[in-house]
């Protein structure tokens, strides 16, 4: 004769099958699909045409004017645009204060592209349009215990 134990976990896991079994055909039912009442189409007019858009005013640099900005890239590090992908070239050094031809001065990159033609970019645009494509590998002493 089964213990009481046995009974009442019998009991349970039976009950929650059958809860189970419960849910998925309430589930199934709900997802079959009715027949709808088919509506007339009716053709949009055709929208005027829109304004031009003024383009978005760029935002403002936050590293213009700064004279301690981390900078994100390292010389050595090989950047392309996040947009579309195109290279941008290899930055050659980090200038903490550079005036930019608009007057303004703060930190830049040097980038040099693949025609060999240096080019300096605002710090803050650049980390915020650019990825870095490769990474310049500095030699590393190797990971280990120190010889005695």
């Amino acid at each position: 004769m089964a213990s009481l134990r046995s009974k009442i976990l019998g009991g349970t896991l039976l009950g929650l099958l059958v809860l189970t079994l419960a849910v998925a055909l309430l589930v199934r039912s709900a997802r079959e699909v009715r027949p709808v009442a088919e509506t007339p189409v009716v053709a949009a007019p055709e929208p005027a045409p829109a304004a031009a858009v003024p383009e978005p005013a760029p935002r403002p640099s936050r590293s213009k004017g700064q004279s301690d900005w981390m900078f994100f890239f390292r010389a050595g590090d090989t950047l392309s645009r996040m947009a579309d992908g195109v290279a941008l070239g290899t930055v050659v050094r980090l200038e903490r204060s550079h005036s930019f031809p608009d007057g303004s001065v703060g930190p830049a990159y040097i980038v040099r592209s693949a025609e060999q033609q240096d080019a300096a970019f605002d710090a803050d645009e650049l980390e915020r349009s650019a990825r870095i494509e490769a990474i310049r590998e500095t030699a590393r002493p190797p990971i280990g215990t120190r010889p005695r």
